[in-house]
């Protein structure tokens, strides 16, 4: 009874700050000047609140959910902010919409699978620990390939590449030339870029 109790008001939390991150998303995008806009649309943005809500979680299946929870809170919060801010009507629906709420789900997913094994330290410890500082660059470096599309904003395109590379060395700080610690970080870099090809393909 207690632990369901816990997990309900990380549900809660979840909510929250989903609803919250959507909020803030909406007006940083209106108010911030410059590059400073375009990360309040950046989707890595997104993942660390769902990653370290994702961490609270003592099980696999509690940490998907809290993080997939959070993640598609902030879409639905945003679209309909969004929608009051811009005074135009909310309809849940729509290419977009639909789009971002499957992302949400697969990175929930991907996210709280990595979170519960941050929070373990166990064997797949890496396979959590990297997903952050990968998410970053790979964002950094999808921008990269399509420069011309991100001129008015190459600080920002910077920030994320210097961003993720930051993280890793102060997530492993001495472990950061380990086999396992450079082998996980790669791959999901990799991976990453690969997944944001995607979305570029889907959204132009």
């Amino acid at each position: 009874m207690h632990l369901n109790t816990k997990n309900i008001f990380k549900g809660i939390y979840a909510f929250l700050i989903g609803l919250l991150i959507g909020i803030l998303t909406v007006i940083g995008q209106k108010y911030l000047p410059g590059s400073l806009n375009s990360l309040a649309n950046s989707g890595a943005i997104w993942l660390i609140p769902a990653f370290f809500m994702a961490s609270t979680a003592e099980k696999k299946f509690t940490a998907i959910i809290l993080c997939a929870e959070t993640l598609i809170v902030c879409v639905i919060s945003y679209y309909w902010v969004e929608s009051i801010v811009n005074q135009h009507t909310f309809v849940f629906g729509g290419f977009y919409l639909y789009l971002w709420l499957i992302c949400a789900v697969i990175a929930g997913v991907i996210f709280g699978f990595g979170a519960y094994f941050y929070r373990q330290k166990s064997t797949y410890y890496n396979w959590g620990a990297s997903l952050l500082p990968a998410v970053f660059l790979a964002e950094g470096l999808s921008q990269i390939i399509h420069l011309s599309e991100y001129m008015h904003m190459i600080p920002a395109v910077i920030g994320r590449i210097i961003l993720g590379i930051a993280l890793y060395f102060i997530i492993y700080r001495k472990a950061f030339c380990q086999r396992k610690s450079l082998i996980s970080f790669c791959t999901y870099t990799v991976m990453g870029v690969a997944g944001y090809e995607i979305l570029f393909m889907l959204t132009t």
